[in-house]
């Protein structure tokens, strides 16, 4: 027996001396056991048993030395997490009726959530290394790279692997595993921590410097003017109009409201008007109207704020034209004050968005107000949501998803986020000059032309032209004419505007991000702004597969061209 724990005891010897180089017995020159060596002796028979238990174990931790296994438990983790995370997230962003999913690429999503995914996931690495550090790390042997941390955290492994009564001084015992140098072990814990924590770090940075430049360059003006209020305001003393309709909209009023008090501290209270129209809603638009009438009259604006208004019936037949006519008249309404007494340079008009006031700013601005109407970008469950009323500066249709336009002039003016050309829009909200709405008499004679028309009307077109723009009777919402392609009421204003008062400088400006659900609004307003987002985007994706992103409304092999450019065939 003695032999054989000796032999044994020299092979062990001899594989840590090989450091790793696993060499067989029969490969030594040194007899191999067999059970007839053990007879009866079971308790030789249990030893060996053991001696072979404890070099598989170590070999098995060995090999798994090999292998990255915080790397790959990182990996699963994550794994773990953004399937939930995804799970979760989709259903609450497509929770609601349909949702055209061209316009959410599944690339953007991942990116989202890996966002909010990797600073969770370094934190808990942190969280591990951290309490590896601090609580003893006897019981921590089914850790990844155990036996180096182990020796890393300080831990010693005095353990002796007794083989039986050996009685042979001359025995070789195997210091087993070989302890690695404590210095080189502090430094390979260390530089796990500093990359986990840059991560953490990073992450953090990116997550409170998410907005972009652009889109707040107005806001330090918006802090101070409502800060220190004045009636005259901070602005160029423009007159300006408000405009506004709503219809069961009591999750947007709230929000709308306070931006709109914002952005009026800074225009100053003695220079706009609000017009609002509210009809038929069946929750609690009307109250919070009225709280809005209120703060208002404390601020002593000019208003004329109309609930439950019923001077426009509302047709049983709300498709066509039909709807159009209603929609237009309710518009009309929102303008009368406007219409019958003037006095004032712009009109902005809102549909119910989510916005905020230093971007009401951000519109009134555009172009450093050169510009005779200008929009914001809406988005909702269709990505860039007024897909109807929207054409690029040709009349074509655009997409849903960046860069929305397929001119290259366009798409250069995209990725400065410069105003864009267009031929029509209203996406959400728009600013307009004044003076084509306005009765001759009441116009300001700044901004339309006292010559003649370059071009004839359209004998589709109703309206009835004067000797020239400035002479012309003022447009209104309306429906579409026999002939003309069926459109809605907010397409055909800015199309009045260019064939009747030659008014050709109609922009979108991208920084002016609007939506009307919240969960779309923060979606694009906030989550695409985010720089690594707006980076993959505008640089990686690049407009990849932007076509199957087009929104027609009826089947896209009937689109046809008239004077407004292309026409959805319904």
């Amino acid at each position: 027996m003695k032999i054989l724990a000796q032999s044994l005891m020299e092979a062990i010897h001899i594989s840590h001396a090989t450091k790793n180089e696993r060499i067989p017995l029969c490969q030594t020159g040194l007899p191999v056991p067999s059970p007839s060596m053990f007879g009866r002796n079971s308790i030789a028979r249990q030893r060996l048993y053991a001696v072979s238990d404890s070099n598989a174990l170590r070999t098995l931790l060995r090999c798994l030395k090999l292998v990255p296994i915080t790397g790959l438990i990182s990996l699963v983790l994550l794994y773990i997490l953004y399937s939930i995370a995804e799970y979760k997230f989709t259903n609450w962003l497509f929770a609601v009726g349909y949702v055209w999913k061209p316009a959410f690429p599944r690339s953007w999503r991942i990116l989202l959530l890996s966002l909010f995914l990797v600073p969770m996931v370094a934190f808990l690495h942190l969280v591990w290394l951290s309490l590896h550090y601090l609580v003893p790390t006897q019981y921590q042997w089914w850790s990844s790279d155990s036996l180096e941390e182990r020796e890393l955290l300080g831990a010693r492994d005095d353990q002796d692997y007794d083989l039986g009564d050996i009685e042979d001084p001359g025995s070789l015992r195997p210091n087993f595993p070989h302890q690695a140098p404590r210095h080189h072990l502090s430094f390979v814990w260390s530089r796990r921590f500093m990359f986990w924590f840059a991560i953490l770090c990073t992450s953090l940075w990116l997550g409170v410097h998410y907005q972009q430049p652009g889109d707040v360059r107005y806001l330090p003006l918006i802090e101070k003017a409502n800060a220190h209020p004045n009636r005259t305001g901070y602005a160029n003393q423009e007159k300006v109009f408000i405009g506004a309709m709503f219809y069961n909209n009591q999750d947007v009023i709230p929000y709308w409201s306070n931006s709109i008090i914002k952005a009026i501290h800074y225009l100053g209270a003695d220079n706009v008007f609000v017009s609002i129209v509210e009809s038929e809603s069946d929750d609690q638009s009307p109250a919070l109207l009225q709280q809005l009438d209120d703060r208002l009259e404390t601020m002593r604006v000019q208003r004329r704020i109309l609930t439950n208004d019923t001077a426009v019936t509302k047709p049983h037949d709300l498709w066509g034209n039909y709807r159009i006519d209603f929609l237009s008249a309710l518009r009309n309404r929102v303008l009368e004050p406007l219409v019958e007494n003037g006095g004032y340079d712009k009109v902005i008009f809102s549909n119910d968005i989510f916005i905020e006031p230093e971007t009401i700013l951000e519109l009134l601005n555009t172009a450093e107000g050169e510009y005779d109407m200008v929009c914001g970008m809406d988005y909702g469950q269709y990505g860039l949501y007024d897909m109807w009323v929207l054409r690029d500066k040709r009349g074509r249709l655009g997409s849903a998803i960046w860069p929305y336009f397929f001119d290259m002039e366009d798409y250069e003016a995209m990725k400065t986020e410069s105003p864009v050309p267009v031929f029509a829009c209203w996406n959400g909200i728009v600013v307009f000059n004044a003076d084509p709405v306005l009765p001759i008499q009441l116009r300001s004679n700044r901004t339309l032309s006292n010559y003649h028309l370059p071009f004839a009307l359209p004998a589709t077109h109703p309206a009835t032209i004067g000797p020239n723009p400035a002479l012309t009777p003022p447009v209104r919402f309306r429906a579409s004419a026999p002939g003309e392609c069926f459109s809605s009421e907010c397409f055909l204003l800015p199309y009045d505007f260019r064939r009747v008062f030659n008014m050709q400088r109609i922009f979108v400006n991208p920084r002016v991000i609007v939506g009307y659900e919240w969960r779309y609004y923060i979606y694009f307003k906030w989550f695409m702004r985010h720089p690594v987002l707006k980076w993959w985007i505008e640089k990686v994706y690049d407009g990849a597969w932007m076509q199957k992103a087009v929104l027609v409304v009826g089947d896209v092999k009937r689109v046809w061209q008239w004077d407004g450019g292309d026409c959805h065939p319904w």
